[in-house]
């Protein structure tokens, strides 16, 4: 994790999660950076 806390870790992810689902410009960004990292 970086060096983080586990806590801190899990409160990222539910952010990220939650940000995914109420934001359209955090939907974009999410979506070009899983479209980057599946290309060859």
């Amino acid at each position: 994790f970086g060096g983080r806390d586990h806590s801190t870790v899990l409160h990222a992810v539910s952010k990220i999660s939650k940000l995914n689902t109420e934001d359209p410009d955090t939907q974009a960004a999410l979506e070009g950076l899983f479209q980057r990292l599946q290309r060859p």
